[in-house]
């Protein structure tokens, strides 16, 4: 009981996502030397659990990994990709791990992807076939080079640009061409083994002439986002590369014979849209309706080689740039999932390892920053709740390697989803199959380390969090109230009840002594009634807790011990 007053009454500062910085500890130090050093170890013990959580605290669902074979699957990484009836298809990308910087093989055209693959997980089977079979060299070239802009629209995949081999100037380049194909009549070819051709169509538009970027699909049109042109050979320091500073905006034409570009336009900022290799992820609004995009990430800032850690909200008005918030973990292009909450508004985001500005390390369960921006193995989520804030959360789960980067995550076509591919996570009941996470970059060490393009196939799960709430008796109540928990002290399980007269939306929300959120156990709309939730503490340490109601125009905060 001692030790609990004195760890209540130190005066403890926690650490999360968004303050790096270690915890401050003050306190009146005892005067016998042993007690100073047993005091010491409780508090370090007391520390490690209380920033642990706080890393992990509100994260809105659970992440579960399950590696899986299939046979003549594809180690590649940075292709292009699209689906149809249940079929994987890859097109373009690299065969070798993160490039070399030497003017002579920072990419070797040996390396480059010269094949469509279709994977059928379903019978765990891998077809392919050679891009040079069916099209001419100046077809085919763009066709296997790297960091192309993609995105699948029903049974069309639009690929645009891409650095790689010419075949005709025996050079490096980065290639002006929107290249159409017929999804499922491609993938049906290449397992047939007749002809692709047929089902493509390609054009020419110096506009289109970008590595790097990200494309995304807003009502009408197609937007590109950031990426550069690179020509001739690649080496870290002295090399020909333009950012194009651009939020491109147009839309593609395409009768299944001919395509074209029409209502162009671009956004430049030559500040904010300095960026590649990001991550462009779909969104939902608060209200469940409204579709935009969430740019997150990307390299690299003006004179130096870091990140960018504010996102850029894209709306078909225009965009946003969110200085409120500081993306910590996974800069770079990786897998990533989405899920909306229809109940609270909150747009989730997950990324599923990566490179990294931060990382956490286990030893000293801390938050670190890296300059290097090494390959990592943590999991983390990107919430944005319904009043435009944002937070970020790691998950106790991690990647079963250094994976992640440049891979894909695919999602599995028969969970609930909104037309613009975000899981719809209040409609999910207990562990869900999500999808896959395919191919990428595996490293063996975070920073100056080999490495290769990654044979990880990955099945992923997702559980909810959720809370009973639990509606007590048949009468309604003819005022709010909030009553004391029980039992009080508790250990680890204590009820919270309360009652509303009238229905609105309620939440019932749990602080420490320092007036910090560590749970959130309602947050909905609830008709009127009595309710019981519980709370477990059993990730948390001893101490005073508030647990405040909060609903219509009604507020009140009670005060509960967790005595372990």
């Amino acid at each position: 009981m001692q030790l609990m007053n004195l760890l209540v009454s130190s005066k403890i500062m926690a650490t999360g996502l968004n303050n790096p910085d270690p915890p401050e500890i003050k306190i009146n130090s005892p005067k016998n030397p042993l007690m100073k050093v047993i005091l010491k170890i409780l508090i370090v013990i007391f520390l490690m659990t209380l920033t642990s959580r706080s890393y992990s605290d509100n994260d809105p669902y659970t992440i579960e990994l399950e590696r899986i074979y299939i046979p003549g699957a594809p180690a590649i990484h940075s292709f292009s990709f699209a689906e149809s009836n249940g079929k994987w298809m890859f097109v373009g990308g690299r065969t070798n791990g993160l490039h070399g910087f030497n003017a002579n093989d920072a990419f070797p055209k040996q390396f480059s992807n010269k094949n469509i693959f279709v994977v059928d997980p379903i019978s765990n089977q891998t077809y392919s076939k050679n891009i040079f079979a069916d099209i001419n060299f100046t077809a085919a070239d763009p066709l296997r080079s790297t960091n192309m802009q993609y995105f699948q629209d029903g049974n069309k995949l639009y690929v645009i640009g891409g650095y790689g081999y010419d075949s005709t100037s025996n050079s490096l380049k980065t290639f002006p061409t929107l290249t159409v194909f017929d999804v499922a009549e491609t993938i049906q070819a290449i397992i047939n083994g007749t002809s692709i051709s047929p089902y493509m169509r390609q054009i020419s538009d110096i506009r289109l002439q970008v590595c790097g970027g990200e494309m995304a699909k807003l009502g009408d049109y197609f937007y590109l986002a950031g990426g550069h042109d690179f020509t001739g050979n690649y080496t870290r320091m002295v090399n020909s590369q333009v950012y194009t500073n651009k939020i491109q905006k147009f839309r593609i034409i395409d009768n299944g014979v001919t395509v074209s570009i029409s209502d162009y336009s671009s956004v430049t900022d030559t500040v904010e849209f300095h960026r590649r290799d990001m991550n462009l992820v779909p969104a939902l609004k608060p209200d469940g309706v409204t579709p935009y995009l969430i740019l997150y990430g990307g390299v690299f800032r003006y004179n130096q080689d870091l990140p960018y850690l504010n996102p850029i909200n894209v709306e078909q008005t225009g965009y946003t740039v969110d200085h409120s918030f500081e993306q910590k973990m996974s800069q770079y292009t990786c897998s990533f999932l989405s899920a909306f909450n229809f109940n609270t508004g909150s747009m989730h985001t997950t990324f599923l390892g990566g490179t990294s500005l931060y990382f956490y390390n286990d030893i000293t369960q801390q938050l670190t920053y890296d300059s290097l921006v090494p390959f990592i193995d943590d999991i983390t989520t990107l919430t944005k709740k319904s009043d435009g804030t944002s937070s970020e959360y790691l998950s106790s789960v991690k990647m079963p390697a250094l994976l992640g980067t440049n891979a894909r995550f695919i999602l599995d076509p028969s969970i609930s989803q909104t037309d613009n591919k975000i899981i719809k996570l209040n409609e999910l009941s207990g562990r869900t199959f999500a999808g896959y996470i395919f191919g990428g970059i595996r490293a063996l060490l975070p920073n100056n380390t080999p490495s290769f393009p990654s044979d990880y196939i990955l099945k992923v799960y997702i559980t909810p969090k959720t809370v009973n709430i639990n509606h007590i008796g048949a009468n309604v109540p003819d005022k709010f109230e909030l009553s004391q928990n029980y039992p009080n002290p508790f250990n680890p399980v204590t009820n919270l009840r309360f009652g509303i007269p009238e229905s609105g939306f309620t939440t019932l929300k749990i602080y420490d002594v320092l007036g910090n959120k560590v749970a959130t156990l309602v947050n909905e709309l609830l008709s009127p009634g009595n309710y019981q939730v519980q709370w477990d503490g059993s990730s948390f340490a001893s101490g005073v807790y508030y647990y405040k109601l909060e609903t219509n125009s009604f507020s009140e905060t009670r005060k509960m011990f967790l005595l372990k």
